[in-house]
């Protein structure tokens, strides 16, 4: 088959365009060089098989560095998205093994950028980067001796920020309930239980009387046309509890309603 020309393109390839217009290939420049193709004035059908199966490793290699330059990527990133492309596992575990080789895959360096990134971006604790960086594919003892070298201040930094931040956001609930759905949340965030109660004991939490008083109107409303007296203020008690509120708050509450409704 007879060559027309070659035409350079991106990303180290070059294309030979034959003089049957309806077929082109396309050769790393590792190929190109290896054979001298570009004095070559025509390829068979079988050299072309031949070349275009000695190039899928440098498209595995290339397609690898392709995906690194977007951003950090774990080994088990790397083999799954390169499985994707559907290269030959030989290629994909020779690209992986030079990756490593040359210390562009590089496992503790790509754990630290993770961490780094997590502490600039977002508030997440160590337990909740353990986990997506352990279901990326690295080594539990690796991730646990990165994340030791970050001050354990600056996780109570961050827990507290996470804590002081969920407790303002909540304008209807009562004081339990808050401490209820933050201990929940922070835990989901990576935070451990005992430093979030800590956290939570010694914070000042927002009344949010003007809810209650509201909900204990909307209940006295709905339960007052089945319940009455001591009965009434039971039952509007222990549903006002269950909110979270605190019983003193409440009391205080039924009593000034009481005065009004008297009034």
């Amino acid at each position: 088959m007879k060559i027309k020309s070659y035409k350079k393109l991106a990303n180290n390839q070059y294309k030979i365009i034959f003089e049957n217009e309806d077929i082109e290939v396309v050769f790393y420049d590792e190929i190109i060089l290896k054979y001298n193709l570009l004095l070559k004035k025509e390829l068979s059908k079988k050299e072309i098989t031949k070349l275009k199966a000695e190039n899928e490793p440098y498209a595995c290699y290339y397609k690898a560095i392709q995906y690194l330059s977007k951003k950090n990527r774990s080994k088990k990133e790397m083999e799954m998205y390169l499985e994707k492309q559907k290269y030959n596992p030989q290629d994909i575990e020779n690209t992986l093994m030079i990756l490593e080789k040359k210390n562009i895959l590089n496992e503790k360096s790509y754990i630290e950028s993770y961490i780094n990134t997590q502490l600039l971006m977002t508030f997440k604790g160590a337990k909740w980067i353990e986990r997506k960086l352990l279901d990326l594919g690295l080594e539990k003892e690796a991730i646990a001796k990165e994340l030791l070298k970050i001050k354990k201040e600056i996780w109570q930094e961050r827990l507290e920020h996470l804590v002081q931040k969920k407790v303002k956001a909540n304008k209807k609930d009562g004081i339990h309930k808050i401490k209820e759905k933050v201990l929940y949340y922070c835990m989901n965030e990576g935070y451990e239980k005992e430093e979030i109660l800590l956290i939570l004991e010694r914070i000042n939490y927002p009344k949010n009387n003007e809810y209650l008083e509201k909900e204990a109107i909307k209940l006295l409303k709905k339960l007052s046309i089945k319940y009455n007296g001591s009965s009434l203020k039971y039952q509007i008690k222990g549903r006002l509890l269950n909110k979270g509120f605190l019983l003193e708050d409440i009391e205080k509450v039924l009593e000034e309603l009481k005065k009004s409704s008297n009034g």
